[in-house]
């Protein structure tokens, strides 16, 4: 796991997932929470989603304030293109990466960081509060 922090922008996966998104726009974060939709959740795709979902959270008002500047300019530009369907699949997606069918869970438990268990808790919850 090349990550060397729990939250959402700490790992190489993310941060090479930025890419794609300056290039795809909303679609690409909607593709990123629907790809751990179904079954077990490999550790990239785990980390995706969850940048995703904070870039979701940020969109409707409650980011976690810790973002790289790149993406604090793509919510921005193109926030707005997401709703509360999206909001709604946000909060799914983090629900099943810190669940039981998840490579990352397992990978976060091995090393004995709450943390970042927490923090999902804690994006779930401005996600929650952004469903009104």
């Amino acid at each position: 796991m090349g990550a060397w922090g729990f939250q959402a922008f700490e790992n190489d996966d993310a941060l090479d997932w930025l890419e794609d998104l300056e290039a795809g726009g909303s679609d690409i974060v909607r593709q990123s929470l629907n790809a751990v939709a179904d079954g077990y959740i490999e550790a990239p795709d785990g980390s995706v989603a969850v940048a995703a979902a904070e870039i979701t959270a940020a969109a409707q008002g409650n980011p976690h304030g810790d973002f790289p500047e790149d993406v604090a300019t793509w919510v921005t530009a193109h926030g707005a293109e997401l709703t509360a369907d999206d909001v709604q699949l946000a909060l799914t997606a983090v629900e099943r990466v810190g669940g039981e069918e998840s490579e990352l869970a397992e990978l976060w438990d091995e090393a004995d960081e709450p943390e970042w268990k927490d923090s999902l808790d804690e994006l779930a919850e401005r996600l929650r509060a952004a469903l009104g």
